[in-house]
């Protein structure tokens, strides 16, 4: 008698690399600014388009942009360590 089925598409190392990271992703958000955490909730959340986020913030799409890629930058430094 068998107790379970083995899904052999599923790569446990991987899965305990992404709970990891996801875990460290939700211990460095806490450390960015209001603004840089609003943008990020904004973007990757809410899944807004950098354009809106940009009109509601009155700023330009390419300015929100720029942001978000220094953002991403101070996430992943944070995370490394």
């Amino acid at each position: 008698m068998l107790d379970f089925i083995v899904d052999e598409a599923v790569d446990v190392a991987e899965t305990v690399v992404h709970a990891v990271m996801v875990d460290r992703l939700k211990a460095a958000l806490p450390l960015l600014s209001d603004g840089e955490q609003a943008l990020v909730k904004a973007i990757f959340f809410e899944e807004l388009p950098e354009r809106e986020v940009g009109v509601q913030l009155g700023i330009t799409q390419s300015v929100v942009n720029k942001r978000k890629t220094k953002i991403l930058a101070k996430l992943r430094k944070i995370m490394e360590v």
